[in-house]
């Protein structure tokens, strides 16, 4: 007779005592684990099937029988009956156990993740009867609470209830979804008869085995910092099936790198931060690679499963970095693979598999595709700040740039504190004073005055002592109240605030904390952001009747640069130079040797054509005498398929200009009718161009047909208006529709763009209200243009295409 194991007083003795081990494949328990803390879910087929629960807490799973299933539904109430303690190696089993015994039947892992409590101890939780926790799993996500009901059934009754959080979905049946195992990809018929295992390992025991080992796989150096892609601010979400929306989460942007120097946590600004998350790096150093650089961002969850800055903060001054997380939403280097020029979509990917099996304090950040409309109502409804859109098939670019847009759902903002009101009634302040940087300067935007507790007191006031000697010059300087003290040493934190007042103020301003991840100083052992050189023969004069210098010239794009770098960021370039003036001028296509800082290089078969990094490549085309910036209508990332087309109106040297823009507002009003917006562009000449963002869904082909055929049929209509071919003598008194502009390899004049022309003008982006207003083409000009109110607001976010029906008609009419 096979004898059962002996009692004992342990935790375990009751579940020992129900089972005999030598007829059961079930663990007996005493395998120590060091693993975060754990969550399973058994699916078990026995006399009545039902749902194991089981969270770990002082060495053993405490373990509950949910009777349907773990929900995403926040209105379900799932029965949880608490059964008996099970050891920690229970939660690795899957099979059969034998008819007559205790629990007889199949058992499959149906979740193996690992949990945070978000109601302090978890054991002192289950004392009280109240439960709150975060699941970090594939299939159970985001927070849950297991209430103890009051009863007088023998039985422990609980209930498992989902929080409402960005994780909840009342359309979702998880129990439905997901009939499989989570370790072995095996359904119930495939256990029971002993099928191979589909998946190698349960993703969150293997994550656990590299988490708690000291080796790593990590063989090639570390990668150093980048300089992060940030988020340009839109006030709706994008439309269009390009887009992918992420949750926006509320705490430190960070970088973690790891490789075999190491693994090392970088702030946003370059800044050396390991130590105050020997976690993270810990956790990274354990992946399964030879290096990477993973961007994300750290955060502390609250009990609803949002991240909370506030809390951040505090668990970061009282030393719990244990409860901060890292939410990873971008992969920029793996196994010494740069892949910040491979499309978002393939980064997120490779960055998912990366993180699967990593449990515990990496979260994978996810996305989800559709309206964006709907996914910000529903993030917000769910208490989530905002969300951000970004572009699926962009590469990673270092700035900011509108492939990343911020929809915010309430009103944060990183501010600069730049000085305080003392109080009256106490040696402290009374409020701080806060400003933006502009390109103009600092700009007072309002006072803060709540948000304060001792401890956030505490951190501020030596910050504010720092006040001797020169104090940081802002504009409009009368609006600062009087009585206030500005520092010399200036500060980032951000605020919540109620919206912007008409005049740009912070209009019920709360202080929730001091960024310290954004401070300017990097840490000696962080590469510096790049500078921009200065510029050589900077008083040369390149506009002889305009005494406009290189230098002028330099200044110019250096103060545009913000505007323009989204119109030539990724995109093939050509340059207009002038060595001496522009009497002299030639057309640059490809890099010339000597040109290599923020230029960068665009392989299109047996050619190299060039593209410009930033601020730093238009500099460096302002050093080498470039002029004028002409662009490809196609990006570098995808050299086949057009994001934009133009109309180039080109009209005879003595038709009047409003004759132009008349012909202008027609041609939008033709295009509009088959479903296409456009934006004008005056072009610093004589003529106007009609610009049409678009998804990228077409080839040249079809845009090249589309845009021959539309010119020729308005010719065809009227022939005393419109030409369509460039000969000279056929243009006398009419418009030539330049549609060749749209070929592969053909450029266009970018927006902001310098003309090489007498008067040093400007290619400007208008409104077609304000294109009614000006008189010529050449209306701004290198002085004037940076104060042009910018036309072409949702030219960036409007995502269209050309219906292939429309592509048809206009093949005949090219024809």
């Amino acid at each position: 007779m096979p004898t059962r194991a002996r009692k004992d007083d342990g935790a375990l003795a009751v579940y020992r005592a129900k089972r005999d081990f030598a007829v059961t494949p079930e663990p007996q328990g005493g395998v120590p684990r060091k693993a975060a803390h754990r969550l399973v879910v058994q699916r078990h087929f026995a006399r009545r099937e039902h749902f194991d629960l089981r969270l770990e807490m002082d060495g053993v799973l405490k373990s509950w029988a949910v009777t349907r299933g773990p929900s995403s539904n926040p209105a379900d109430r799932r029965l949880a009956v608490r059964t008996e303690d099970h050891p920690l190696d229970y939660g690795d089993f899957e099979g059969l156990i034998p008819k007559g015994e205790y629990g007889g039947g199949t058992v499959m892992l149906w979740e193996d993740a690992t949990f945070t409590s978000q109601n302090g101890d978890p054991l002192r939780a289950l004392e009280k009867g109240e439960i709150k926790f975060l699941a970090q799993g594939e299939r159970m996500k985001g927070g849950y609470v297991l209430v103890r009901m009051k009863t007088r059934d023998k039985h422990e009754n609980w209930l498992l209830i989902k929080e409402r959080d960005a994780w909840a979905d009342a359309d979702a049946d998880l129990v439905k979804r997901f009939d499989a195992s989570v370790a072995t990809g095996r359904t119930r018929e495939e256990i029971e008869r002993g099928a191979k295992a589909t998946r190698r390992k349960a993703p969150a025991a293997r994550a656990r085995a590299a988490y708690w080992s000291d080796k790593s796989i990590a063989s090639a150096p570390t990668p150093k910092f980048v300089a992060p892609q940030l988020c340009e601010t839109a006030e709706t979400a994008p439309f269009g099936a390009d887009w992918l929306f992420e949750l926006k989460y509320d705490g430190y942007r960070l970088q973690i790198a790891t490789g075999a120097d190491g693994a090392v946590v970088y702030t946003r600004a370059g800044l050396d931060w390991t130590a105050r998350f020997p976690g993270l790096a810990r956790a990274a150093f354990a992946l399964p690679c030879r290096n990477a650089l993973i961007d994300g961002e750290a955060v502390v969850f609250d009990e609803k499963g949002l991240s909370d800055f506030a809390m951040l903060v505090s668990a970061l001054e009282a030393g719990r970095s244990e409860a901060v997380a890292f939410v990873a939403f971008d992969l920029l280097v793996l196994d010494e693979t740069d892949l910040r020029r491979e499309p978002l979509r393939r980064r997120k990917a490779l960055l998912k598999k990366l993180l699967a099996n990593s449990g515990g304090v990496l979260l994978y950040g996810d996305f989800i595709e559709g309206e964006g409309a709907a996914v910000f109502r529903r993030a917000t409804q769910a208490g989530a700040e905002g969300i951000i859109a970004k572009r699926a098939d962009r590469p990673y670019r270092s700035g900011r740039f509108s492939d990343w847009l911020k929809i915010k759902g309430d009103f944060r903002e990183d501010v600069l504190i730049v000085g305080f009101r003392p109080s009256e009634k106490s040696e402290s302040f009374a409020s701080l004073i806060a400003a933006k940087e502009t390109l103009e300067g600092l700009r007072y935007v309002g006072r803060i005055g709540t948000g304060y507790d001792a401890r956030a007191r505490e951190t501020l006031e030596p910050l504010l002592k720092k006040r001797a000697g020169a104090a940081p010059q802002l504009l409009a300087a009368d609006k600062i109240p009087k009585g206030s003290v500005l520092i010399e040493a200036p500060f980032p934190a951000e605020v919540r605030f109620g919206g912007w007042t008409m005049d740009g103020q912070l209009r019920q301003a709360r202080f929730l904390g001091v960024r310290e991840d954004m401070k300017a100083k990097p840490a000696p052992s962080a590469p510096e952001a790049p500078k921009l050189s200065r510029i050589t023969h900077a008083s040369r004069v390149v506009f002889p009747s305009d005494n406009v210098t290189k230098g002028d010239i330099a200044q110019y794009y250096d103060a545009i640069a913000p505007r323009m770098i989204p119109h030539f960021a990724d995109r093939p370039v050509s340059l207009l130079r002038a060595p001496e003036n522009i009497g002299e001028l030639f057309f640059q296509r490809h890099p010339l040797k000597g040109m290599n800082k923020g230029i960068l290089t665009t392989p299109d078969h047996d050619e190299l054509y060039m593209a410009l990094d930033g601020a730093i490549g238009l500099h460096t085309a302002a050093q080498f005498g470039a002029i004028e910036i002409h662009g490809w209508m196609s990006l570098a990332s995808d050299l086949e398929r057009p994001d934009r087309m133009v109309f180039d109106l080109d009209p005879d040297e003595d038709l009047p200009f409003r004759e132009v823009c008349k012909a202008a507002g027609e041609i939008r009003d033709h295009l509009s009718a088959i479903g296409l917006q456009s934006w004008p562009l005056i072009t610093g000449g004589k003529g106007v161009h009609i610009v049409l963002p678009l998804d990228r869904s077409l080839t040249y082909a079809d845009t090249e047909v589309f845009a021959a055929g539309f010119a020729r049929g308005l010719a065809r209509q009227e022939p005393n208006r419109f030409v369509a071919n460039m000969s000279k003598r056929r243009r006398v008194g009419r418009i030539f529709i330049d549609w060749l502009r749209n070929k592969r390899t053909a450029t266009a004049i970018l927006p902001w763009s310098l003309r090489a022309r007498p008067g040093a003008t400007v290619a400007t982006p208008l409104s077609w209200k304000t294109l009614g207003d000006v008189d010529r083409a050449a209306a701004f000009n290198i002085r004037n243009a940076a104060k042009v109110e910018d036309g072409w607001g949702d030219f960036f976010t409007l995502r269209q295409t050309i219906a292939p029906a429309a592509i048809a008609f206009m093949r005949e009419n090219a024809l």
